[in-house]
């Protein structure tokens, strides 16, 4: 757990940014910095900047015979799925079961395919379905499909720290004042702040540090797009 609250971020970003607490239209009113505050979290909990082990989210589907595609909602009991971390097909009795992770493929690549039917070896993706190859026989009817996934946190509210390590306050910090900086329009300060924050998560994000979920994360990381559009 983090050790910074929403509102100990809003003082911090407030004294990066000099104090700046004017309320008007380009001002940063309490509502503008919880903006700032949760799209960074949001950000920094994203598995495109590091795959957090508190961000995992586990689910099962039951699989029918004859039935290939599945609903696959992104938003299970208030939960919602940001990425697929793999696909698991379970089968056989309890004391012997089998598990086998299936190959995710495009959708050119099932085109492709004539259907078959037999235990799934491949998945695809497609808005809230996935689709699966070959197509669930008899042996398969019941049996289950985990999906590993990433999740989105809860937005912070008031009193609330975050749900990762407290290593990455100063990482949601930065990022919050980046997004802050752009809008606010101080563009050459924002491009400061996104160099060093995408050293600091390059530096926090090796295994040996917080022993994570992946330590090969790319040696350069590459901002999102949308954190910089103001």
């Amino acid at each position: 757990m983090g050790t910074m609250t929403l509102e100990d971020f809003r003082t911090e970003m407030l004294f990066d940014l000099k104090n700046r607490t004017d309320t008007g239209t380009d001002g940063l009113s309490t509502t503008r910095q919880d903006l700032f505050i949760n799209s960074a979290y949001l950000h920094v909990t994203h598995p495109s900047v590091f795959r957090h082990r508190e961000m995992q989210y586990t689910s099962n589907i039951t699989l029918f015979d004859t039935i290939s595609n599945y609903i696959f909602s992104p938003d299970v009991a208030n939960v919602t799925i940001t990425a697929i971390r793999s696909v698991t097909h379970i089968s056989g009795p309890v004391t012997n079961l089998r598990f086998v992770k299936l190959l995710p493929k495009d959708q050119q690549w099932f085109a492709s395919r004539s259907p078959n039917s037999g235990a799934p070896r491949e998945y695809f993706i497609q808005t809230n379905d996935i689709n699966l190859n070959p197509i669930p026989g008899p042996n398969e009817d019941t049996t289950i499909l985990a999906l590993s996934t990433w999740r989105e946190p809860d937005l912070l509210v008031a009193g609330e720290t975050t749900v990762l390590s407290s290593m990455w306050d100063e990482i949601i910090l930065l990022a919050a004042r980046w997004r802050a900086e752009l809008h606010l329009g101080y563009r050459e300060m924002a491009e400061a702040t996104k160099l060093d924050w995408v050293s600091l998560v390059n530096e926090y994000a090796s295994f040996e540090q917080l022993q994570g979920e992946d330590w090969d994360l790319y040696p350069d990381l590459v901002t999102q797009p949308a954190m910089e559009r103001a």
